[in-house]
């Protein structure tokens, strides 16, 4: 039996050996390097900027030729014939090999590529601070990942400390209860507080292994990481180098007023369908109508024509003026997002700048706390050797001393979410995290 005991010791310890060697510690520039190396949503933005910049290179095909080449080549034929007086009937002759080049240039659609070509830079240049603002998003939100992390690990500390303590003090208290120095009372108190202190490390070792998993999963890898730093001490003096008009720096909304200009003028362009479109065409034609020989030489011909082309587009099935309705519905949405996008922006600003200032002030409550915290549980202490405080009240010393020690941690935590949500509403980089 004790073989099979030391057996399942052995493996469970081989087990935690393991994870905690697999697990790798990192830093918080490494983890800001790693993930915008390797996240997902960047990889996405960047593609979507290559995209816009590709659809400016399409927009161009307005004002450029277009060449194109083809051929033809008939095995077999039966050619249709027509009545010619005097000569009888006389087959209409279609050449069995033809080599054809065509060309256009365009003169004139009613400005209708000249507006593509303006949106599609715009909507370029929106998406390039798309991309700006997406590589901004991302470092922060994987700084406040880095630093979630490290306050769930002091939380998981502190609850550790707290749940040894009160161990300690119930294995004390059914000591005094069998002396007599303490009732039952005592010790079913105790006992509630040993099963919370249990849940509450439980609840923060969950914690804390999901705040590991999620930061490697915004960093798009698959390792087991251990974050290494301290959580900063933040004031309220990183305020002064706030920028009181936010709207100025956020290269989302400058993205998105881009969007707006671009949209408009694609809008233009998809309403200028009943406009008539004039280009300069040519065609040559290098053909052989005398001999089905594909490499009869001899007997190809050439023919050319060079001349001015119109189109005007009278019906189409309502294809087109259904187009033009589309794109001047999207135009109205990006409006409207963007507007929407302006109001949250503003009262976000105001609402983490709120928040920032409340988490510096608790912080530095709960530093004072911790301070009478602690000097109450040596008085405790200093009591109970006189025996003029009980061990209850001992424990209920160091219990708000724990209590203060989370508290303080919340508080830190609370301030660089304040702080790192402050900075994306402004977009303005207040603080260089270390």
């Amino acid at each position: 039996m004790r073989n099979i005991s030391f057996l399942i010791l052995s493996l469970a310890l081989t087990s935690v050996l393991s994870s905690t060697a697999q697990a790798r510690p990192i830093s918080l520039s490494d983890v800001v390097q790693t993930g915008l190396g390797s996240s997902l949503t960047l990889d996405k933005v960047r593609s979507q900027s290559e995209e816009a910049s590709w659809k400016k290179v399409e927009s161009y095909s307005g004002f450029l030729p277009s060449i194109s080449a083809g051929m033809t080549y008939i095995f077999s034929q039966n050619y249709m014939t027509f009545t010619l007086p005097g000569f009888g009937d006389v087959p209409q002759i279609i050449p069995a090999n033809n080599y054809q080049l065509n060309a256009a240039i365009p003169l004139f659609d009613g400005f209708s590529s000249t507006n593509r070509w303006l949106g599609a830079r715009k909507l370029e240049a929106a998406a390039k601070d798309q991309l700006d603002w997406a590589t901004f998003e991302t470092e922060r939100s994987l700084t406040l990942s880095f630093y979630k992390v490290l306050a769930d690990q002091e939380l998981v500390d502190v609850a550790e400390q707290n749940l040894k303590t009160i161990e300690d003090h119930h294995k004390d208290t059914l000591a005094f209860k069998k002396s007599g120095m303490s009732t039952n009372y005592d010790v079913l108190r105790v006992e509630v507080q040993v099963s919370e202190a249990q849940s509450e490390l439980m609840n923060s070792q969950d914690n804390l292994e999901i705040s590991k998993k999620r930061l490697a999963e915004m960093m798009g890898v698959e390792d087991s990481l251990e974050p290494q730093g301290t959580l900063p001490e933040l004031n309220e003096k990183v305020l002064e180098h706030l920028n009181k008009q936010p709207l100025q720096n956020r290269k989302d909304l400058q993205a998105m007023a881009s969007q707006v200009e671009g949209t408009q003028d694609l809008d233009k362009a998809e309403g200028r369908f009943w406009v008539p479109k004039v280009a300069l065409f040519g065609q040559y034609n290098y053909y052989n109508n005398r001999s089905p020989g594909f490499n009869d030489y001899d007997s190809y011909r050439d023919s050319y024509m060079f001349g001015v082309n119109a189109t005007w587009n009278i019906f189409d099935g309502a294809l087109s003026l259904a187009k033009a309705r589309e794109s001047a519905e999207k135009k109205y949405q990006v409006e409207k997002t963007y507007r929407q996008t302006q109001l949250k922006a503003a009262n976000d600003f105001d609402e983490w700048t709120r928040k920032y200032r409340y988490f510096c002030s608790i912080y530095r409550s709960r530093l004072d706390d911790i301070s009478k915290a602690t000097e109450s549980v040596r008085l405790a202490r200093e009591g109970r050797k006189a025996g003029v405080r009980t061990n209850l009240e001992l424990l209920d010393a160091e219990t708000d001393l724990f209590r203060a020690r989370a508290g303080r941690v919340n508080a830190q935590l609370g301030a660089i979410t304040a702080l790192i949500n402050l900075e994306l509403s402004s977009g303005q980089k207040l603080y260089q995290f270390q």
